[in-house]
């Protein structure tokens, strides 16, 4: 499977985004997921050589590498226990 980078699925900035939480056009989607679901963030600044140059959104990100649905709401309903993951 071929490396699917943030360059990819790109958008428009929206100027009343933060540019706070960032990723570059190079990292891996699944890195720019990580970072969003951290966050709590539905949308995502993405840099190129420390400008912001657009942005990426959660769903998009998840459809791209076949996911989908509200990741969200599937992650609010695991519990942590003693180092082990519980899904309920």
């Amino acid at each position: 499977m071929e490396k699917l980078t943030v360059k990819e699925i790109t958008l428009l900035m929206d100027p009343n985004l933060s540019k706070k939480s960032s990723v570059s056009v190079d990292d891996k989607i699944t890195d720019a997921i990580e970072v969003m679901l951290k966050n709590d963030l539905n949308r995502i600044a993405v840099a190129s050589k420390d400008k912001i140059v657009g942005m990426i959104k959660l769903d998009d990100a998840l459809k791209v590498i076949g996911l989908e649905g509200d990741l969200k709401k599937k992650a609010a309903k695991i519990i942590i226990r003693q180092g082990r993951k519980i899904i309920i």
